[in-house]
């Protein structure tokens, strides 16, 4: 038994051949529930939209955080050469430093990314299907 994913079809169950959409494989199967409701393939849509704009902020996301990561190369590179001129007792101190801001610099990055991920719906009317 499988549950379908696509916007004509969502959530529906069906049974299929175990070769079910393999390369070469066999393409029967039978629906077990019923065909979905005009108001579950208006839903279906609004949800696929939705699944849509996430996984745009996701790439975006991860595109920052590239750069975050390259910059962070480039700071711990500086953070090196800064540490072999200084000698030994101002390296201890600067590596402390530079890691305190760096911590800061990724955990203001992790509470940005998760309050970009909430969605407040407090304003929104209950969605009820029937």
């Amino acid at each position: 038994m499988r549950t379908s994913l696509t916007v004509k079809n969502p959530g529906r169950r069906f049974l299929g051949c175990l070769n079910y959409k393999k390369k070469n494989g066999c393409n029967f199967f039978v629906w077990v529930d019923p065909q979905t409701c005009e108001r579950g393939l208006e839903y279906a849509k609004i949800m696929q939209a939705k699944k849509e704009e996430l996984e745009r902020g996701i790439q975006k996301l991860e595109k920052e955080n590239d750069a975050l990561f390259v910059k962070l190369a480039e700071l711990t590179e500086i953070n090196v050469t800064l540490a072999e001129q200084a000698g030994p007792r101002k390296t201890t101190n600067r590596l402390r430093n530079l890691t305190m801001v760096l911590v800061v610099v990724i955990l203001v990055f992790v509470v940005c990314v998760l309050m970009s991920s909430v969605k407040h719906t407090h304003d929104k009317k209950p969605l009820y299907l029937v």
